[in-house]
């Protein structure tokens, strides 16, 4: 017979892959945001990098 499926580590879920990937872009449009607002640039470019990876961090990219 067959042996039953395994569950998936706790980070490879996708339901945490998108909340966690939501947070994170959450959190870049905030800081881009308050570099925006302030006029500091370095906050704006770390704001578009931190969304960038929380884009990436999305369900769609779990490798198998």
């Amino acid at each position: 017979m067959s042996e039953p499926a395994e569950q998936p580590r706790f980070f490879a879920r996708p339901k945490v892959r998108r909340i966690l990937s939501r947070t994170v872009v959450a959190v870049g449009i905030v800081l881009a945001v308050i570099g925006v607002v302030s006029g500091r640039y370095g906050w704006l470019f770390a704001g578009i990098i931190v969304v960038g990876l929380g884009a990436a961090m999305g369900p769609g990219r779990i490798r198998r």
